[in-house]
């Protein structure tokens, strides 16, 4: 997904596309791995509108995911949402200024600048970007999900396991001895 520079006019421009990400290098890595599998077309709207020779782009992406529950391993399917600012420029804003030896220079990252060469702007890393931070580090099936039992292996969404009540790690068995006063 890419836009040429002098193509935009003063309004800028919204771009609306549905795109697939088995296009997408990370997010196909992603899919052969199974820890997510993005599900169908992800829809990318992105305003770019060109300031004091810079881009600033308002983005949202959507679409949904396959991916499984991080206690009870179930298959769960969620959306992923992600809505961005950022600023395209060709160079560091305030480059070429005199500052002290005692200042510490800001690279573009830490200034919320995505920079790019040539007459062209590629989208396609930022919108992969994108979701990649929006899949959840720890998805859950739901908020109160129970896991799995520790020793059988039961899922106790469903039930509780068929596991004798108390048991104990054999080397603590010695603390039940102790009394306090």
């Amino acid at each position: 997904m890419r836009i040429r520079v002098a193509d935009l006019t003063e309004d800028g421009l919204l771009i609306e596309e549905n795109l697939d990400p088995a296009q997408m290098k990370d997010l196909s890595v992603l899919q052969k791995r199974a820890s997510c599998l993005v599900q169908g077309m992800l829809a990318v709207r992105l305003q770019i509108v060109p300031t004091a020779g810079m881009f600033q782009v308002k983005g949202r992406v959507e679409g949904k995911a396959a991916m499984t529950c991080s206690r009870c391993l179930g298959s769960i399917q969620r959306p992923l949402r992600s809505s961005f600012r950022l600023t395209f420029s060709r160079t560091i804003p305030g480059e070429g200024t005199d500052f002290s030896k005692d200042s510490h220079e800001l690279q573009a990252d830490e200034l919320g600048v995505v920079l790019f060469e040539g007459d062209e702007i590629d989208f396609l890393d930022v919108i992969q970007e994108q979701i990649i931070m929006a899949i959840p580090m720890q998805p859950l099936c739901r908020e109160d999900c129970r896991g799995l039992c520790a020793r059988c292996g039961a899922n106790l969404n469903e039930g509780p396991c068929r596991c004798p009540g108390e048991d104990m790690d054999p080397r603590l068995a010695i603390l039940k001895q102790i009394k306090l006063d």
